[in-house]
């Protein structure tokens, strides 16, 4: 059976994905003995934050609604599953070596690596849309893109102005 992913799994998925930007974000802040550094995360985790909260948000009132809600498939575990899905999305609360931060990074250093994981987000999501159920899942992933692209143009706004 093919996976197709509705409104409200796709609401769940980016729920997940910004609560695991949110967490690594937030454990990443504690890697800076400099409080601007700090700062940044701090700010990075906030805005994953308010976006798990207004995913949520839709996700009831699409439910609500619709009377849609998810699917669990055990047969297809991986792909039924928003928590493991959203795993896929590069927020992964464990880094491997090349890309790990080490609390030595500079103001550039870390804008550039926000934008780079947002940009690999942007990439989960496009690669979602394969498994859109129908137009309504589609559309909703092309807003959740255009969010993504709103938090990279303000980070690359900061890099623009950030010396180091």
């Amino acid at each position: 059976m093919e996976t197709k992913f509705n409104v409200f799994e796709i609401l769940q998925i980016a729920e997940q994905v910004e609560h695991k930007g949110a967490k690594f974000y937030l454990k990443t802040a504690e890697l800076f003995d400099d409080a601007s550094l700090r700062d940044i995360y701090y700010r990075l985790a906030t805005w994953k934050a308010k976006h798990e909260k207004i995913w949520a948000r839709m996700r009831k009132r699409f439910s609500e609604k619709t009377g849609e809600f998810g699917t669990f498939d055990p047969d297809n575990y991986v792909l039924s599953n928003p928590q493991v899905m959203s795993g896929l999305a590069g927020f992964a609360t464990r880094q491997d070596p090349p890309t790990r931060l080490t609390g030595r990074e500079n103001r550039r250093q870390i804008l550039k690596d926000a934008v780079r994981r947002a940009n690999e987000v942007i990439i989960f999501y496009r690669g979602l849309k394969d498994f859109a159920r129908d137009p309504a899942s589609q559309d909703m992933l092309d807003r959740i893109i255009r969010e993504e692209l709103r938090q990279i143009g303000f980070l690359q706004d900061e890099l623009k102005s950030a010396t180091s």
